[in-house]
């Protein structure tokens, strides 16, 4: 079956077409302006080697030449902002959106990505630097625990290599959504258009089989009308 057979038969069902594309498209809409937009703003972090570090002979007091061994440490850091404990004091810092940090596939550094989300662009946008603020003060907070505190010419800090970007919508959950409901508003109307096809076709056939044994029963009807008189001349 082509395409010009299945345009067909929804033309010529159009009386159950119709009302089925009607109501996708409205399901569509409703998905479309109901569905709460989400915004998102990124932010990137790097961490960088201690003072001490820099201040080695070769590396020229150059922080960013001693970052080779750093990875290990943005793991850490990215484990620990992702933790329910950091969740419940980004909230008691005033945070309201969602948020989230990972360690960039493919990184070539030690890099933290921080990713806050939320149905409001305006808290999405002060909420960033309340979690800029948190991580950097965290990756302190892990190297200052512990009996042994280290001296502050070896803290690793951060830097923001990527500032946040302004709040977007994200769009790819709502446009699924909307795509899912248009798909199964057209195999409805497939279903729905050569269902009720099927069903005319059926009943034609009864008609034509209905018509064929009537027929059929009157020609033999006629028949025996037609023998009736041979027979009783054949009697007398």
């Amino acid at each position: 079956m082509d395409f010009g057979e299945i345009f067909r038969v929804i033309l010529k069902r159009w009386r159950v077409a119709v009302p089925v594309l009607v109501l996708t498209v409205i399901a569509v809409v409703i998905v479309y302006v109901g569905w709460p937009t989400k915004y998102q703003s990124t932010a990137e972090l790097s961490l960088i080697g201690s003072s001490a570090m820099a201040s080695q002979p070769g590396n020229g007091d150059n922080p960013y030449v001693v970052v080779a061994g750093l990875d290990p440490v943005a793991s850490i850091l990215a484990s620990d902002l992702s933790s329910a404990e950091a969740g419940r004091q980004l909230a008691a810092l005033g945070m309201t959106s969602g948020f989230t940090a990972i360690v960039p596939a493919f990184a070539a550094g030690p890099f933290v990505s921080l990713t806050v989300t939320g149905h409001d662009s305006s808290a999405v946008r002060s909420s960033m630097p309340i979690v800029i603020n948190y991580a950097q003060l965290r990756l302190l907070q892990l190297q200052e625990t512990g009996a042994a505190q280290t001296p502050t010419a070896g803290l690793i800090r951060t830097v923001v290599i990527a500032p946040a970007s302004s709040p977007a919508p994200v769009l790819k959950t709502k446009i699924e959504l909307m795509a899912g409901m248009a798909i199964a508003g057209l195999v409805l109307l497939l279903l729905l258009s050569f269902g009720a096809e099927g069903r005319a076709l059926r009943q034609a056939r009864s008609r034509e089989m209905s018509d064929d044994s009537r027929l059929i029963e009157m020609i033999n009807r006629g028949g025996e009308a037609e023998r009736a008189p041979d027979e009783e001349e054949a009697r007398t």
